[in-house]
């Protein structure tokens, strides 16, 4: 499917695209429920609840269709980068955040995710929903050493071939969030050139902990991104999950990936 996005529009106030009263929530209940109460907490864990990561529905839209529609509303090209300052990475839409990361803890569920892990930049907020909605931490590389105490170690990386990361970038994570045992989901807005994405794969390592999969707002295939997971993450083909796929941009246009 190829989309023309909008030239930039005059700046506006608006920050919500749908009033409260107007959603329609829904959940897609798995085969053979019933729609009864949910279990006793005493006999299932609070990530493995009934419903708890059915496929969210909101006025028959998935998180991927709500995505995908305010990319060709609200996105905007320019050269050949997809811009979505206005719902993601300046200003954010939280209502899509939460659902996108609703989306991802969804696809992920049943994989002993212990923490969610990013960096620190616009992959906090889906990032955040994931972790929210999966009842695990969410931990952030950071872009400074933290402070620490002297029994404390510091793990540091640089970025390369990042589409986004300034030159020279570093990035932080201490020893008393991450360590041996903890399983990882990677959790950014976009997959691009994946230099971040790995970036954090090699924290994770120093870290002794195994990143167990990856999941994406947004995706753009032309960069190859993917392929260079594919080395780093075990399953990547199913371990690598995006919302939503861009096939190319060109001349404004946005050509999406369906399905």
């Amino acid at each position: 499917e190829r989309v023309a996005v909008r030239p930039p529009p005059v700046p506006h106030s608006v920050t919500s695209r749908m009033a409260a009263s107007e959603l329609q929530v829904g959940l897609v209940l798995p085969e053979g429920s019933s729609g009864d109460a949910p279990p006793s907490p005493a006999r299932a864990r609070h990530t493995d609840m009934k419903y708890k990561h059915a496929r969210l529905l909101i006025q028959g839209k998935t998180p991927s269709d709500l995505l995908a529609d305010r990319i060709r509303s609200d996105g905007m090209v320019i050269g050949d980068t997809l811009k979505v300052n206005s719902f993601i990475n300046h200003q954010v839409d939280c209502h899509l955040m939460s659902v996108c990361g609703h989306e991802l803890a969804r696809r992920f569920r049943g994989m002993d995710i212990t923490k969610v892990f990013t960096s620190h930049g616009s992959g906090i907020m889906p990032a955040q929903a994931c972790a929210m909605h999966m009842n695990v931490p969410l931990v952030f590389a950071q872009d400074v050493p933290p402070l620490h105490l002297e029994n404390v170690s510091i793990y540091e990386d640089a970025v390369e071939g990042s589409s986004v990361a300034r030159p020279g970038r570093v990035m932080y994570v201490s020893s008393e969030f991450i360590g041996p045992g903890d399983r990882l989901l990677i959790v950014d807005d976009m997959l691009a050139k994946g230099g971040t994405t790995k970036c954090l794969v090699s924290l994770a390592g120093k870290c002794g902990a195994s990143v167990v999969a990856c999941g994406f707002m947004i995706e753009k295939e032309f960069d190859g991104g993917r392929s260079e997971l594919s080395k780093l993450i075990p399953k990547a083909e199913t371990r690598v999950q995006s919302l939503v796929k861009i096939r190319s941009i060109s001349g404004g246009v946005v050509d999406f990936v369906e399905g």
